[in-house]
């Protein structure tokens, strides 16, 4: 009595599995690569530690612009890689700079970093064009200035940080898109001997793509 289950169990198995190399295989018959470019502007700020500041940063306008290659999946998703460069930061107008003698000599601050941001993110289409967007995101610092007042105070080292990605984008038919997105630092942007500030950033983007 056991052999016919162990029969029909085991042409169950090989049916399933081949439906799933069916699957797998037409995956790449369904895919497309897609290249283009992409700009646009965020509004970035940092979070202060709470030990040693009490007040919140405000956030400093800069830009974004960059490379975008993505592979297509099937209907549903997308995967994307990005490379570009881009301008965060933040101001706070609150910070004042004292001479020695305690005399106020400046007061707003801002920390402007220049990065290139390597975000590679899922794609999730509920419905045609309209897309879901997360993923890990690589910034490499390459320079940083401060200034008060609009007066360059002097160059600071930078390094690298991992941050997480999430927004909402549309794409056409014709290859145009935009996308919204938010970032979180996870690691610290901004270093020095009593504290780390982790960045926040709102990126709004227009670019293009060809089809391959």
């Amino acid at each position: 009595m056991k052999t016919p289950y162990l029969t029909a169990s085991n042409s169950c198995r090989k049916y399933i599995v081949g439906l799933l190399m069916l699957c797998l295989a037409a995956i790449p018959a369904q895919a497309q690569w897609s290249v283009g470019g992409k700009a646009g502007i965020n509004w970035s700020t940092v979070r202060y530690p709470k030990n040693i500041l009490n007040d919140k940063a405000s956030f400093i306008v800069g830009s974004q612009a960059g490379a975008v290659i993505t592979y297509t999946c099937n209907t549903y998703f997308d995967l994307q890689l990005e490379l570009l460069y881009a301008t965060h930061g933040y101001k706070d107008k609150t910070l004042i700079f004292n001479d020695e003698q305690g005399n106020t000599m400046y007061k707003g601050y801002s920390y402007r970093i220049h990065y290139i941001d390597i975000p590679l993110l899922v794609k999730f289409f509920p419905v045609a064009g309209f897309n879901i967007q997360a993923g890990p995101q690589l910034s490499i610092g390459c320079a940083a200035t401060d200034s008060w007042k609009g007066v360059e105070a002097f160059q600071q080292p930078v390094g690298v940080e991992l941050g997480v990605v999430a927004g909402l984008g549309y794409e056409f038919d014709s290859g145009l898109f935009v996308d919204a997105r938010y970032t979180w630092g996870l690691t610290h942007s901004i270093r020095d001997i009593e504290s780390a500030y982790e960045g926040r950033h709102i990126g709004i983007s227009l670019g293009y793509r060809f089809f391959l």
